[in-house]
């Protein structure tokens, strides 16, 4: 991307706000992008129009996290009262960015609901719920996204949503729905098993866990969006990329019942130099990564194994909760 590339708050404050068909499909990437990471990384942290670069005016892109200051006109309330960043404040971050890029107002402007925002308006109004438990995940405001952006001969997004709903679960936003006269689809969580780190010896390291149409939308369900085998696969080669150079984040990436299981986890990862996958496959249906990898010890050994990595969805995020490997 050119340094020359405008951000979205220099075209809004340039030009105006955008129609909500153009608006949805210059954030679409951004949205996906982050939905990637959710499953990946983690929070972004720092979402708001100076942090989105446009490209030709037809798409745009994010810049990487660490590469952007947060923007506390975009940051989530409870981030403001002291929490730590998590993927549902990037979700309010991001409503924030849709509703300036339609209306021109921050989330923080009173009063907070967009004066329009089109069809966005929705999906605006439960990103920003002051609750983070209430908002929908970034993959469900990618599908919102999605369902909605028109394709070239295709009528206007407004026209097709207005006979659509997405089912949304959860208390709190009930009483909202009644004001918009729209539902949307809201991801639960999973359970966490209990796991053992299936390891055969005391050195060799812990197991490496580390467009159609709006109405054909799926059926009301409390069942996560299922990660595709590309982002299982990229989420295990984070996974052993984060674990090698720093294992406390490394560890983060596991269950707290695993992370019980695995108290030699940063001693061992701490030995582990210039891990490098040499294999890798994911089955999406059972929610498990396979790979073989090759890594150095501190006195020079090489070793390879075979690892298999058993995950669990935590509020659109993928942790790891068992697993198990051998030496080839």
């Amino acid at each position: 991307m050119s340094q020359q590339a405008p951000r979205l708050a220099e075209h809004v404050r340039d030009r105006g706000p955008l129609p909500a068909d153009h608006a949805a499909l210059l954030l679409l990437p951004v949205a996906e992008s982050l939905a990637a990471a959710h499953l990946t990384t983690g929070a972004h942290g720092a979402v708001s129009p100076s942090a989105v670069l446009l490209a030709d005016g037809a798409s745009a892109s994010l810049l990487e996290a660490g590469g952007v200051a947060a923007d506390p006109a975009f940051t989530a309330p409870e981030i403001v009262a002291g929490a730590r960043p998590d993927t549902r404040a990037d979700v309010w971050s991001l409503a924030g960015v849709l509703l300036h890029a339609t209306t021109g107002r921050t989330p923080y402007a009173d009063p907070v609901r967009p004066r329009d925002g089109g069809w966005l308006r929705p999906i605006i109004e439960l990103g920003l719920l002051p609750d983070p438990r209430g908002r929908p995940s970034m993959a469900d405001v990618v599908a919102y996204l999605r369902a909605r952006i028109p394709e070239p001969g295709h009528e206007p997004a407004a026209k097709r949503a207005s006979g659509v709903a997405l089912a949304i679960i959860g208390a709190g936003v009930v009483a909202l729905l009644a004001v918009l006269g729209t539902t949307l689809l809201l991801a639960g969580d999973q359970d966490d098993d209990r796991a053992t780190d299936g390891r055969s010896d005391a050195t060799s390291p812990a197991p490496r866990v580390g467009a159609t149409s709006a109405p054909e939308l799926p059926p009301p369900s409390a069942t996560p969006v299922a990660p595709t085998a590309l982002q299982l696969e990229q989420f295990a080669r984070t996974y052993v990329r984060t674990a090698s150079t720093d294992p406390q984040r490394g560890y983060a990436r596991l269950t707290r019942a695993y992370q019980q299981a695995s108290p030699r986890y940063h001693e061992v990862w701490s030995a582990i130099e210039a891990p490098e996958i040499l294999d890798l496959s994911a089955d999406p249906d059972a929610l498990t990564v396979r790979y073989t990898y090759r890594y150095t010890l501190p006195d020079g050994e090489q070793r390879t194994e075979e690892v298999t990595l058993r995950l669990v969805q935590r509020a659109g995020r993928l942790l790891i909760a068992g697993g198990s490997a051998r030496r080839l």
